[in-house]
């Protein structure tokens, strides 16, 4: 067992574990040792950085693989490549290993070699990293922005910053990270300031909120055959649920659904979407930015969400979209064993180029408004 270094620049590029994740880590790894082996080259460590520390701390043996990467920019592609490969990423981890992707590949521009994958496609930059990633162009270069505003604040308030902002437990947005790099640019004392008070400020989940943004974190709120039927009737098919299981998607019929293990928010949404996404946040936030910064591969998409007014994701969604219903009464959405009448009312909104369409399968649910 030879020693290994760890680079700081590539060590930012690893997504911090939750603290159960790492719990559960470290009861595998004391039980049953260190089974796969450490990717690493020419003696840096690549792969396996938080089996690398338990290594560390408890005296365990391992063994190492050789990464087969030509220079130090091939083996940073390869740490985001291997680590936007994995299942369990969090959104905001994807958008920065994301954009840190694209800015490699703006470095590299001029010179013949692809990035290590080979599974780029030519044209610009930022075409060529959505055909690698399966996003859209303008999801690549706000995750490059993100990714900026990222390694600003770190360098800023300090490394531990990158990894709240990352972790799946992060308190702030990336509206909010995005806003905060450019201070920390600028005007790094403040910047400084304005982080305490982001990490301060309280969890959405114990903060105060009007009844419509009130909800039980139960996720599984599947959609009435009634309003599926109907968005059938405006988009003749469903291409894709991107919040979906196998019970629901007996009733929508999507052509590809993903499930809560699929994570959906990491794959590329296009064509014909239907999206009930879950109610508890952050997901239905992060389910609607995706499906915002994705509208460029859809074709046309229904969203049926609580008709929660005063929040910036309805907000955002209201203004991007062609038309919302608004049901008379709340959606009674069902589960196998039971009817789930949530305590606020519901909106069902438009996105696609044929809104009188919509206005004539939905206006039977209740008043029907075309955005202006």
């Amino acid at each position: 067992m030879n020693g290994i270094a760890v680079d700081p620049e590539f060590a930012a590029l690893i997504p911090p574990l939750t603290f159960d994740e790492r719990t559960q880590l470290e009861n595998n790894v004391l039980a049953e040792g260190i089974r796969e082996p450490l990717t690493v080259w020419q003696g840096i460590l690549l792969d396996g950085h938080n089996r690398y520390a338990l290594a560390q701390k408890h005296g365990l043996q391992y063994a190492t693989r050789e990464a087969a990467v030509a220079d130090r920019n091939a083996a940073r592609n390869w740490i985001i490549n291997n680590q936007l490969g994995r299942r369990n990423l969090s959104p905001t981890a994807a958008s920065y290993l994301r954009g840190k992707l694209y800015e490699a590949e703006k470095k590299a521009e001029g010179r013949p070699e692809k990035l290590a994958q080979n599974d780029l496609v030519s044209g610009p930059t930022a075409q060529r990293m959505a055909t690698a990633t399966g996003v859209s162009e303008a999801t690549v270069k706000r995750d490059a922005a993100f990714a900026v505003a990222v390694d600003a604040i770190a360098e800023t308030v300090g490394e531990e910053a990158r990894s709240e902002i990352l972790s799946r437990d992060a308190k702030v947005t990336k509206q909010e990270v995005v806003a905060l790099g450019k201070t920390a640019m600028a005007e790094p004392a403040k910047a400084r300031a304005a982080w305490e008070q982001l990490k301060s400020k309280p969890d959405e989940a114990d903060a105060p909120k009007a009844h419509v943004a009130n909800n039980s974190g139960d996720n599984e709120w599947y959609t009435p055959p009634e309003y599926i039927t109907a968005a059938r009737l405006v988009m003749g098919r469903i291409d894709l649920d991107p919040a979906s299981s196998e019970t629901a998607n007996a009733t929508v019929g999507a052509a590809t659904y993903y499930t809560a293990e699929d994570n959906g928010l990491t794959k590329q949404w296009a064509g014909r979407v239907w999206m009930n996404p879950p109610y508890a946040q952050p997901l239905v936030q992060e389910f609607a930015e995706k499906l915002l910064a994705d509208l460029s591969n859809i074709t046309q998409a229904i969203v049926l969400v609580n008709n929660a007014t005063e929040t910036r994701w309805f907000q955002a969604l209201a203004g991007a979209c062609a038309a919302i219903c608004f049901p008379a009464g709340r959606v009674r959405f069902w589960a196998p064993d039971k009817v789930s009448a949530p305590l606020q009312g519901q909106a069902v909104l438009y996105f696609g180029d044929d809104a009188p369409a919509f206005t004539q399968a939905f206006a039977g649910f209740g008043v029907v408004v075309i955005r202006a």
